[in-house]
């Protein structure tokens, strides 16, 4: 076992500590029994200790801090699981990425689960709302299944207020229908071209 050899605190560290960390009214004799109290102990390992404790560090005890170090002591001496050069916490370790599919799959399965909790409730689901969500805003820009933000003027000072009914911008539910309308004609097209 190795002994480390420690600093020792100034008054002047104790009182900048003190004044940090504690509601105390910092005097010299309250500096005297906190540095007597911790003696033996490094002003970063004190300060670790009163970070540590957060808001309750306010009412700590030399007695509290010196607790606290000497736990610090402790966990850092005592042999723990080696760990390979190569590993990471896994907070650092990097998320997998969603695919779009991964997207409109959790996308689906979030509408489907409000139009579950509509129907459980008896309330009126607008059919304009979801149209509209389809494609993206041509006036605020949001994407497609992403609601309008509240703009109603855009910076080439166009007013278009959102409608109350379907909390989006008229013009994205023109666009969206006339989307539907084009699909349409496209699928009866397509249909009457099998058809031959």
């Amino acid at each position: 076992m190795t002994t480390m050899i420690y600093p020792v605190m100034s008054r002047s560290d104790m009182r900048g500590l003190l004044m940090r960390h504690t509601e105390a009214h910092v005097t010299d004799a309250l500096v005297t029994s906190w540095l007597s109290s911790l003696a033996g102990y490094s002003l970063a390992e004190c300060h670790a200790a009163m970070t540590a404790m957060g808001t309750s560090a306010r009412r700590a005890t030399p007695s509290d801090i010196a607790g606290s170090c000497d736990a610090a002591r402790d966990r850092a001496a005592a042999p723990g699981p080696e760990t390979p050069a190569f590993s990471a916490p896994a907070g650092a370790l990097p998320r997998p990425r969603r695919t779009a599919n991964d997207r409109d799959y959790h996308r689906q399965a979030g509408m489907r689960g409000i139009r579950a909790a509509y129907e459980l409730m008896g309330w009126k689901r607008n059919a304009d709302h979801d149209l509209a969500r389809s494609v993206a805003c041509p006036f605020c820009k949001a994407k497609a299944w992403v609601v309008c933000g509240p703009l109603s003027r855009n910076r080439a000072g166009q007013l278009e207020p959102r409608d109350k009914l379907t909390r989006m911008h008229p013009s994205r539910l023109e666009r969206a229908r006339a989307e539907a309308a084009r699909q349409t004609a496209s699928t009866q097209q397509d249909a009457k071209e099998n058809t031959r």
